[in-house]
């Protein structure tokens, strides 16, 4: 249950990234920004519907990549961890 919960939650921020830059509903796109790939919440889904941080600095064509602790560009959290590439 707690899966289906988590799947439909990421569809829902999926969604709403997608929402042109100028809408204030894509605040949901700066969140899915900010967490994606270093968040706890959404680590069940690394390795299955994205790429973890270091492999996915390495598809683009740089060395690796680690989660930092960043400010948020979410307006519900001041820092989250962030995928950084080197």
């Amino acid at each position: 249950m707690a899966a289906i919960l988590k799947l439909t939650f990421v569809a829902l921020l999926v969604l709403m990234a997608t929402l042109p830059q100028h809408s204030d509903a894509n605040v949901i796109g700066s969140c899915w920004d900010t967490w994606s790939r270093c968040s706890q919440w959404s680590n069940f889904f690394t390795g299955k519907a994205w790429l973890n941080c270091n492999d996915k600095c390495k598809s683009l064509g740089k060395r690796g990549g680690t989660c930092v602790l960043t400010p948020s560009t979410c307006p519900i959290a001041r820092q989250a961890y962030q995928c950084r590439c080197n």
